[in-house]
């Protein structure tokens, strides 16, 4: 049966898949970055990835992290890591734990604690600094930053940079360049507390509740009503605003005409939504 809420979505430098619906389920797979932001209920697309960033504990986001070290043992795949909310980790071992006795197989993932601020590396080419989030039980917020070369700014506009490599001076400086960040769900207080989100290239930040009257039932779930980005149109510096989490309240045409009616000038054109493409897009 065709899943009619799975979206494939092109940014400028990689490719996201997936599916977010709340309540229901959410995962998105960025292959290209090796990578899998909340498991949803355990698709299959998870299970070749190493790296998987679960923003909470709720069912809808982490109950298939079970299934992926299930299936990568099954399939011989090594390794694996879950990061989760530093405070949820020794229940999370716990849960493996008792899979593993259920099943009677040994699992092979690592589950990683992790906290705000904590920054960690993903690959020689990557890291990831987690950011507090702000919902009903410990929430993490993921910035992934990848690792640039630039140089040096007392060398800039000269012509005889080869000449000073060839004599060992180091020409050029290491720096991060803010790729991506996931907010998982949340509500408006990460938008007046962070400044990194609206920094990074892509964006992607939960929009539960779109419609009017419902601003109030956001906040009560500690979910994120459109409005509440829209309050924030001149700060954000993002090239792409992926929005995700719709509420299944909202049919997907529901969802884009509400916020096509909602959106600020300054925004239109880099909004994109978590849906299936004739969907995705608000200012065609």
């Amino acid at each position: 049966m065709m899943d009619r809420d799975f979206f494939t979505l092109a940014t400028e430098h990689f490719t996201i898949e997936g599916r977010s619906r709340a309540g229901q389920e959410t995962f998105f797979r960025i292959r290209d970055l090796g990578l899998v932001l909340d498991i949803g209920r355990g698709p299959d697309l998870a299970v070749g990835m190493s790296n998987i960033f679960v923003s909470h504990a709720h069912l809808d986001h982490a109950l298939g992290v079970p299934f992926y070290a299930g299936q990568r043992n099954l399939q011989r795949i090594s390794g694996g890591r879950v990061f989760v909310p530093s405070e949820t980790a020794a229940d999370f071992r716990a849960l493996m734990a008792l899979h593993e006795k259920l099943e009677d197989v040994k699992y092979h993932i690592e589950i990683v604690g992790i906290a705000a601020n904590d920054v960690m590396p993903i690959d020689r080419m990557r890291e990831v600094r987690a950011h507090q989030a702000t919902h009903r039980v410990a929430a993490r917020a993921y910035e992934f930053l990848e690792i640039r070369h630039r140089l040096r700014e007392e060398y800039a506009g000269r012509e005889d940079i080869s000449d000073l490599r060839r004599r060992g001076l180091e020409v050029t400086e290491e720096y991060r360049w803010p790729l991506l960040f996931y907010t998982g769900d949340t509500d408006r207080g990460i938008l007046e507390s962070n400044e990194a989100l609206f920094r990074a290239e892509v964006l992607i930040i939960e929009c539960s509740f779109v419609a009017a009257g419902h601003q109030q039932r956001a906040a009560e779930y500690q979910h994120i009503h459109f409005d509440d980005i829209a309050e924030f149109a001149g700060r954000f510096e993002n090239r792409m605003i992926v929005l995700t989490h719709f509420s299944r309240r909202y049919s997907r045409a529901e969802i884009r005409e509400e916020i096509r009616r909602r959106c600020p000038a300054a925004l239109r054109d880099r909004i994109r939504l978590a849906l299936p493409e004739e969907y995705q897009r608000i200012d065609v």
